[in-house]
């Protein structure tokens, strides 16, 4: 009875904190050619994941900016030895 009452008890906190890591889906994550193609806010993306890494450096907005940067390095390399 004891370990019935304590599952009861425990189960609703589990499920209500179950959904607090969920992505935000309102805003897809932007692609990395959509940062490669709109410069001003990849600036600005990248910004805001270098002022608060501990936060944002794992979401996809800051993988994907980071790796469109990369790319926009490499074509400035090609287009600098034209």
């Amino acid at each position: 009875m004891k370990l019935m009452t304590s599952i009861l008890l425990f189960l609703p906190a589990t499920i209500s904190l179950a959904g607090c890591n969920e992505a935000d889906t309102s805003h897809p994550p932007k692609t990395v050619g959509w940062f490669f193609e709109h410069r001003d806010e990849l600036a600005v993306t990248l910004k805001a994941c270098r002022d608060n890494p501990g936060e944002l450096a794992k979401t996809p907005n800051c993988i994907n900016a980071s790796e469109a940067r990369n790319k926009v390095t490499v074509q400035e390399m090609k287009d600098a030895l034209k």
